[in-house]
């Protein structure tokens, strides 16, 4: 298989256990690179009531970088308050520019600091790490991307610690970034549970498959505590409500009328309005058209969620019980003071939503964190024990 391909032909997960396997694994090629934007201070900013907009700054960062590459075959993973993306090393120059349009956005619209960088995939390797992908099957039509390895949380380690340095994209990129495709249009989701648990594991084995057997026995703890998929999902379709308050809306607004006229802007809102009440009669009647089933979308959307997640840190957002929770909790304490992980875990009521829409279709992805801000806090929890 080709560099530029080698990601469609990968062979697809049907069980989610599988993504603690290494052999399911590729390398990803030498000549790619390793895209990431993040949050600078996002805890800090989320505790200042900017949960929004730290979650839709990163998501945008994925929707620039797919959009400058010019396809959607390209493995990323959402991490709340920023991503991080694999890239073929020819797209290299667009998606410098498109990652300094990002920056440049959240810093005008919501302003926050988004830390950009691109690490060569070829440079991790000399270090000692590793960056292996594989694809995981979150529906019929869609497949999401999973990482085994150091190599990414190394790529998002070096441009935190020297965003200006030589694997940051310079101060002065500001290149145009396209929007396209980011909504959020879904009110919160409140817990159909006791509340929504946001969950951060990563191993600290002496080997990859010290770490594969870890995640096994992570991955098979959470089935024995919180059963199915249908019970721990955070977001059920029954629960889904179109949001039509224009403040809830603003933060899509803020990102996709960026560096536009100011009439653009102004009707961007009565647009957005007008859209999710055709949506609403849609759903409700179930409507069909000839590239979508409307009565079946909330159904679809529930399956093409992100609520769990690897890139050699298990990620997870889950519907639990007070119970549930502690139960987890003492699980993870005993693994940690054995020195086999470190964790970081988030309780919030209801969990939020924000999505990549290119068809209505299939082409849709819908990214889920806890309504708080949850994954950051989790991180902040996680990177406490980690220096502890």
């Amino acid at each position: 298989m080709t560099s530029k391909s080698f990601y469609d032909q990968l062979p697809v997960l049907d069980d989610f256990s599988e993504v603690a396997t290494p052999e399911h694994y590729r390398p990803v090629p030498d000549d790619w690179m390793v895209a990431v934007g993040d949050v600078r201070d996002s805890t800090g900013a989320i505790d200042e009531g900017k949960y929004k907009d730290v979650n839709v700054v990163g998501a945008s960062v994925i929707a620039a970088v797919l959009n400058a590459v010019g396809h959607r075959s390209i493995p990323y993973v959402f991490g709340g308050d920023g991503a991080v993306l694999c890239v073929p090393g020819a797209r290299a120059e667009a998606v410098t520019q498109a990652l300094g349009g990002v920056r440049r956005m959240a810093r005008d619209e919501f302003g926050l600091r988004l830390d950009v960088g691109m690490v060569p995939v070829d440079t991790l390797i000399r270090d000692g790490h590793t960056v292996m992908v594989a694809r995981y099957r979150l529906s019929d039509v869609i497949e999401q991307a999973v990482f085994m390895g150091s190599g990414l949380y190394v790529a998002e380690q070096r441009v935190k610690a020297e965003p200006d340095g030589p694997f940051g994209v310079p101060s002065s990129v500001e290149g145009a970034a396209d929007f396209s495709g980011l909504e959020c249009r879904w009110d919160q989701v409140p817990s159909h549970r006791d509340e929504i648990v946001s969950l951060l594991v990563h191993a600290t084995g002496a080997s990859l498959q010290d770490n594969a057997r870890i995640y096994h026995d992570v991955i098979a703890r959470l089935r024995d505590i919180y059963g199915g998929d249908d019970d721990s999902r955070p977001v059920l379709h029954g629960q889904l409500r179109m949001n039509l308050s224009p403040q809830k809306l603003s933060s899509e607004r803020r990102v996709r009328t960026h560096g536009q006229r100011w009439h653009n802007r102004l009707l961007y809102w009565p647009k957005v309005l007008v859209q999710n009440l055709i949506g609403m009669v849609l759903m409700a009647s179930d409507w069909s058209t000839r590239k979508t089933q409307w009565g079946n979308y909330k159904r679809d959307l529930v399956q093409h969620t992100d609520f769990r997640k690897m890139d050699g840190t298990l990620r997870q957002v889950i519907a639990s019980t007070e119970a549930q929770r502690k139960e987890l909790e003492a699980f993870l304490q005993a693994q940690y003071e054995a020195g086999n992980l470190i964790y970081g875990l988030d309780a919030s009521d209801a969990a939020m939503i924000t999505c990549l829409v290119f068809q209505y279709e299939k082409e849709h992805v819908h990214f889920v964190d806890g309504a708080d801000g949850g994954y950051a806090h989790a991180a902040q929890a996680l990177k406490e024990r980690e220096q502890t």
